[in-house]
């Protein structure tokens, strides 16, 4: 069936599995975050690794967004390719062939991306030169996730300095993720926890201006501490991502933000009357975090995935689906779920307004 011809079916009529997205709550949950943000003052720059898709970042910048955050290069690329300028790169490139098309794609698209390193800036400068191109620095700060970025404000100096003595960039500013706060249960040790990393970063931030290099650019947070990093004075962005979808682990943590995606999937055999299969295992659904939950049936409980298959219990005596029918589940996290999938049906009132390509799924 041709894509084309899809559009206007019941979301039941959906091969399966499919991955769908309910367009009402979609808008409704970006809508939300974006006038969260501009009542406090603060850009929202949202994340493109959730949705990889063009058509979800035009509408999140057409609702108000200052830009996209992409994780990979190819992210940025295929970004780009759709229409989309002002991207942050929030991973840093080593590979030479990536510096290469990270300096090509910067001189058709505002790009800045992350770096840690003097070597780094010394390589973004050289490939900057080669194609003609200015690539915008952002300095990544380790805020406590132990993983890239600079340990210390003098190193952030630095860097600074390194950066705006080399042709063919421009410093933008500096970023710091809190990712180790996002899912912490507990709302006030969530805080605690996301204002120390906040604290960690406006450090380097105020040293680089001590320095007297102005920093346009300093960018945070993600769903589970957006409202926590808009509330600390100096931070000018947000770089959340998941609160479009949301998923079950961020589903716990109280957010005002509705799960708009789920994975179709269809009951394939009830081969006793307490077991459920579904055509819908790990190749079509996260299992990183948790079980994926069946919405609509309360005392059903998917307790293993296959590569195709997913197994679930449930009460004899209770509400069922039987074989053939439909049955939405809820993924454990939705990034990653999304990276599984060629596409997206976008519904609305039970009937697939559009079908999105995955255009950024499995690219680095």
């Amino acid at each position: 069936m041709q894509e084309s011809d899809l559009i206007g079916i019941p979301e039941d009529s959906i091969s399966t599995p499919a991955l769908i997205v309910d367009a009402d709550i979609l808008e409704a949950n970006i809508e939300k975050m974006q006038s969260y943000l501009s009542e406090k003052g603060v850009s929202l720059r949202a994340h493109a690794k959730t949705h990889k898709s063009p058509y979800i970042g035009q509408i999140q910048m057409k609702t108000g967004a200052i830009g996209l955050c992409c994780a990979t290069l190819a992210e940025a690329e295929a970004m780009v390719q759709g229409g989309l300028n002002n991207i942050l790169i929030t991973s840093q490139v080593a590979e030479a062939d990536k510096l290469q098309r990270l300096a090509s794609i910067a001189a058709d698209a505002d790009i800045s991306i992350a770096a840690d390193c003097r070597e780094n800036i010394a390589e973004l400068s050289e490939a900057a030169l080669s194609r003609g191109s200015t690539i915008g620095i952002v300095i990544e700060v380790d805020v406590g996730m132990g993983r890239c970025g600079v340990r210390s404000a003098g190193e952030a100096v630095a860097l600074a300095d390194e950066t705006v003595a080399r042709d063919g960039l421009r410093f933008r500013g500096l970023m710091g993720y809190e990712g180790h706060a996002v899912f912490i249960g507990d709302r006030t040790d969530r805080r605690r926890t996301g204002l120390a990393a906040n604290h960690l970063l406006m450090e380097s931030v105020n040293a680089v201006r001590a320095r007297g290099i102005p920093v346009e650019i300093v960018s945070a947070a993600g769903t589970g501490t957006y409202d926590i990093a808009a509330g600390m004075e100096g931070i000018t962005e947000i770089q959340a991502g998941s609160y479009i979808f949301m998923d079950l682990a961020y589903e716990k943590l109280g957010l005002p933000f509705e799960i708009s995606l789920t994975v179709l999937s269809t009951v394939i055999s009830r081969p006793d009357q307490k077991t459920v299969v579904l055509d819908c295992g790990m190749k079509s659904i996260s299992v990183e975090r948790e079980m994926p939950r069946a919405r609509g049936y309360d005392g059903m409980e998917v307790f293993k995935l296959a590569e195709e298959h997913a197994l679930a219990r449930v009460d004899p005596s209770g509400k069922s689906p039987l074989r053939g029918e439909k049955v939405s589940l809820i993924p454990s996290h939705c990034c990653t779920t999304v990276n599984l999938h060629d596409r997206i049906f976008l519904v609305r009132n039970r009937h697939v307004e559009a079908v999105l390509p995955v255009s950024a799924r499995g690219v680095h």
